[in-house]
């Protein structure tokens, strides 16, 4: 096979093994992340065990804030091979690997005469730091992605006169609400409401009319979902999953509320490594719209960007909580314009200057050599010294880009750059495990409540221990010193578990480091008065 030979099948296909050795890094060097992995594996363990299969609970409690798309997708997995971790951890990542595959149908669908940007689309997302690491984890974010991408793909193949493209638009809108409720509307209706200017078809009232229908019918599986569960999960569930939980954050967020400006430093955080390199191809492009030239390859494009990012970073800033996650949806649309901004409007594909992302992976080393050796901070006290050899692998691999050839090899260079350093990271921070594994901590608490103790719980729990642990009851939330004396007085036999400060009670039966605490398992025979206090 020739040189050009190979580089072909590498430009195609390479991004894909680069993906599969971040992931499998990932899965294998860090445990279930608390709160959040090990809260979605203890809902849908507790509606496994329970039979719930509508009502999602945490902690016995129906629990409203997400809907179930992701645990029924974990029982599959667990109907097939039995409970087990794997399975549910590879939810995630193949629902990311499907994002990779239809970006670069998108591409295809925009730009059928420039291929090089479905070449190129799929190195830069893969690429992007924050949407590799998220797409190995488990949460509902990759999965709201994806039924972007596939309502994206249906609205194309509809422009283009493909009928079947309802059922991409039907199932996108569908699965992305049962995904993760009305928020992947805040992205597919305006797409779906401007796509008659950017997917190709000709506007007309039949076309509103259809598309609000297979809109409308879509949203109704998610909307006769939540009304199954809201008959079974009583009224205070109800009220939260049909009006609370989106009404709450959007007016007055009970968690994460930001100020209106917030996403503007976000987003350019959020697209690293390749926000540092799109300054020299913004003021080219910026040159070619004041001389009145194209821009995008489709002059559509531009229109596109208007209602995938422009029109839902609107909306979001608007809304009073706020989370990074919330754009993650943009970062294939950034992806794609990135990749239509290297092409160019003719055959001349234009140069990154890949030097500012060796630069970023130079500081990452510098901060990986000089970390072990700082003191001060539980977590950073736990590096050992080795980790700096791999701050210099992080050195040598932004020298390795420094001197990186230009053109499309340079987005592979920086693709490379950023799957390589993601695990070398990984590796770094494997000696930080013990300090979020709650693994033994859990299954020895599963085995104390097995035994016949009741446990509790000394402030706000969420589900830390149960998928681990396969709790079958739940744990009694303490919120006061007075609460734990009535609990074991009640409960002699009682376990209670505390996070702590400083060195772990002699009386502890089990303990576990938590970031730069320690959860501990006291028995209540140990909780004298003098001993209570934390």
């Amino acid at each position: 096979m020739s040189g050009n030979g190979v580089w072909n099948r590498v430009f195609e296909w390479g991004w894909l093994p680069l993906f599969l050795l971040v992931v499998s890094v990932a899965l294998l060097t860090r445990p279930l992340m608390p709160v959040d992995e090990t809260r979605y594996l203890g809902v849908a363990w507790e509606m496994w065990q329970s039979g719930s299969w509508i009502v999602p609970l945490l902690n016995g409690e129906p629990y409203s804030h997400k809907p179930p798309l992701l645990f029924w997708l974990i029982h599959v997995g667990w109907a097939l091979f039995g409970v087990n971790e794997i399975t549910p951890r590879l939810v995630g990542p193949a629902f990311a690997l499907g994002s990779l595959l239809l970006i670069r149908a998108v591409a295809r669908r925009l730009f059928p005469a420039r291929p090089i940007i479905a070449g190129l689309a799929p190195w830069i997302l893969a690429g992007t730091i924050y949407w590799l690491g998220f797409a190995t984890m488990t949460m509902f974010d990759q999965l709201v992605v994806f039924f972007v991408l596939l309502g994206i793909f249906g609205l194309l193949e509809l422009g283009q006169g493909r009928r079947r493209g309802w059922l991409w638009l039907f199932l996108g809108t569908a699965l992305g609400v049962l995904a993760k409720g009305p928020f992947a509307l805040i992205y597919l209706v305006p797409l779906t409401v401007a796509a008659p200017w950017w997917a190709g078809m000709r506007p007309s009232w039949r076309w509103f009319v259809q598309a609000g229908a297979v809109g409308f019918l879509g949203s109704c599986v998610a909307l006769g979902w939540a009304l199954w569960a809201a008959q079974l999960g009583g009224p205070a569930y109800a009220e939260a999953i049909l009006w609370g939980q989106m009404a709450g954050r959007a007016v007055d967020a009970f968690d994460h509320a930001q100020p209106i400006y917030y996403y503007l430093w976000v987003l350019p955080l959020l697209f690293l490594p390749w926000t540092l390199l799109l300054p020299g191809l913004l003021r080219r492009a910026w040159k070619e719209w004041a001389a009145g030239q194209s821009v995008w390859p489709d002059p559509r494009f531009g229109r596109l960007m208007l209602a995938w990012v422009l029109v839902p970073f609107g909306l979001l800033s608007l809304a009073s909580g706020k989370l990074p996650h919330y754009l993650l949806p943009m970062i294939p649309a950034l992806s794609l314009a990135t990749a239509a901004l290297l092409a160019g409007p003719v055959e001349s594909p234009q140069a990154l200057r890949s030097r500012a992302a060796a630069v970023f992976w130079f500081a990452m080393g510098v901060v990986l050599i000089v970390l072990p050796w700082s003191t001060g901070h539980g977590l950073i006290d736990m590096l050992p010294g080795w980790v700096s050899a791999v701050g210099v692998a992080l050195l040598l691999g932004g020298a390795w880009l420094w001197l990186a050839r230009r053109g499309p090899r340079q987005v592979v260079a920086v693709a490379l750059a950023t799957g390589v350093g993601m695990v070398l990271l990984h590796l770094a921070l494997l000696p930080l495990r013990p300090a979020f594994d709650f693994k033994s901590f859990a299954t020895r608490v599963g085995e104390l409540q097995h035994d016949g103790h009741p446990i509790a719980f000394v402030g706000k729990y969420r589900d830390e221990y149960n998928f681990y642990g396969r709790l079958r009851q739940p744990i009694v939330e303490l919120g006061s010193e007075v609460a734990v004396t009535g609990f074991c007085a009640g409960s002699p036999d009682g376990i209670v578990v505390r996070r702590l400060r400083g060195a772990v009670p002699i009386e502890a039966l089990v303990s576990t480091p938590f970031r730069s605490k320690h959860d501990v398992a006291l028995p209540c025979s140990a909780l004298a008065p003098a001993k209570q206090a934390p």
